[in-house]
C-alpha cells in the first residue's frame, strides 16, 4: 500500500461531560480529543481523534507519535476523515451523495444513571437506547424496561464478560433486547454462541474491529451477527469498507462513535444515513458534552444529518479555543493510501 506524508494541524482539547459516563472500563467526567485540520486549495478538511480511556491509546501517546511523524490508530482515522472531508469539498460534493436527511436517535446510556437518564430522554421523544452493562451491573435493565415497555433497548458490555450464567441470561431474556454489543472478552469461548442460542439476541463486534482485516475475521464467526462501525477508529474510507464487507456477507452493521464532539459525530451521522444501517448510535454531542464545538441540529427525537459540501460542519474557532489544553501542533505524519479519497 502506498504511503505519503500529510501536513496537519492538531488541536488538543478537553471538554467536561454534563454527567459522568460509566462503562465496564470505568467512568469518565471529560473527553480529551484532538481535532485535526488539513488545508488544501478548496479550503479545510476536519477530522477528530477521540481515543476512549481503557479502550484506545492515550492522548499523550497520540501526540508523541504525531511529533515523531507517525499516526496511532485514532489519529490515522482522524487524518483519513479530514482528507475525505477535504476531498469531497474539492470536488464540490457532500461526503456521501445519498442518505436519509434525518435519523431517529439511539442514545448511549452509562451505568449508574440509566433510569433517570432514560426517563428524561423519553419525554423528549427518544425511544431507542444502548445501555452500558458489566458483570454485576445488569439489573438496572429490568427497571428501565418496567418503566418504559415500548422503547428499543440494546446493551453494550465493552468486552467485560468472561461468560454469562443462567441468572444473567434470564434477566437479559426478560428485558427484550434488540441487540447486544461486544459482551465477551473472548469470542472463542462459546459464551457468544450460548447467549444467542438462549436469547435470540444478535451480537455485534465493536472493540474487536479496528481494521478491515479485523472486520473480515469477525464476520466469519457464526456467533457474530454484525459489526459496529466506528469512523473514529477506522477512518472514513475504512468505515465504508467495513460497511461493504458486512453487506456482502449478509450480516448487519451499525454506525457508532466514541463520545466525540459534533465533528466526529457528523461522520457517524453520515454513515448512519445509509439505508442498510441497523439501529445506529445517533445523538447530539451536546447531550453528553458541555459544548459540541461545532454546529448540530436535532428535534423530536431525530438528528438532522449535516448538509453542504464535504462533512457539512467545522469547529467553531472560539469554542475550540476555549477547550484547548495546549497550543495547536503542526505535524508531518506518514499515512497509508492518502492520495485517494472517494466520497462513496
Amino acid at each position: 500500500m502506498a504511503h505519503s506524508t500529510v501536513r496537519a494541524t492538531l488541536f488538543p482539547i478537553d471538554i467536561p461531560l454534563r454527567h459522568t459516563f460509566a462503562t465496564a472500563d470505568g467512568a469518565v467526567s471529560s473527553r480529551s480529543c484532538v481535532l485535526v485540520r488539513i488545508k488544501g486549495e478548496a479550503g479545510e478538511g476536519w477530522g477528530e481523534a477521540a481515543p476512549y480511556p481503557g479502550q484506545d491509546e492515550s492522548i499523550e501517546r497520540l501526540l508523541d507519535a504525531a511529533r515523531e511523524g507517525t499516526a496511532t490508530t485514532t489519529l490515522g482515522a482522524a487524518i483519513d476523515e479530514a482528507l475525505s472531508d477535504l476531498g469531497a469539498r474539492t470536488r464540490a460534493e457532500p461526503l456521501l451523495t445519498a442518505g436519509a436527511p434525518t435519523l431517529s436517535m439511539c442514545v448511549a446510556v452509562g451505568i449508574g444513571r440509566a433510569s433517570e437518564t432514560i426517563d428524561s430522554l423519553v419525554e423528549q421523544g427518544i425511544a431507542r437506547f444502548k445501555i452500558k452493562v458489566a458483570p454485576g451491573a445488569i439489573e438496572h435493565l429490568l427497571a428501565v424496561r418496567h418503566r418504559h415497555p415500548g422503547i428499543v433497548i440494546g446493551i453494550d458490555g465493552n468486552g467485560s464478560f468472561g461468560d454469562l450464567d443462567r441468572y444473567d441470561l434470564g434477566i437479559l431474556h426478560d428485558v427484550g433486547l434488540a441487540f447486544a454489543e461486544e459482551l465477551f472478552a473472548e469470542w472463542v469461548t462459546g459464551g457468544a454462541e450460548m447467549f444467542t442460542e438462549m436469547t435470540g439476541v444478535p451480537i455485534f463486534a465493536d472493540e474487536s474491529v479496528r481494521s478491515t482485516d479485523d472486520a473480515s475475521r469477525m464476520l466469519a464467526l457464526p456467533a457474530v451477527a454484525g459489526i459496529t462501525v466506528k469512523p473514529g477508529r477506522l477512518g472514513w474510507r475504512g468505515a465504508l469498507a467495513v460497511r461493504d464487507l458486512a453487506n456482502a456477507s449478509g450480516k448487519l452493521w451499525r454506525a457508532s462513535g466514541l463520545l466525540e464532539t459534533a465533528v466526529g459525530r457528523a461522520f457517524t451521522d453520515h454513515l448512519a444515513a445509509d439505508e442498510s444501517a441497523f439501529l445506529s448510535d445517533v445523538a447530539p454531542a451536546s447531550f453528553f458534552l458541555e459544548s459540541a464545538v461545532a454546529g448540530e441540529s436535532w428535534g423530536n427525537g431525530e438528528v438532522v444529518v449535516p448538509t453542504g459540501l464535504g462533512l457539512g460542519v467545522a469547529p467553531d474557532a472560539e469554542a475550540m479555543e476555549r477547550y484547548l489544553t495546549s497550543e495547536p501542533l503542526d505535524v508531518d505524519v506518514v499515512v497509508s493510501g492518502s492520495e485517494d479519497r472517494d466520497p462513496d
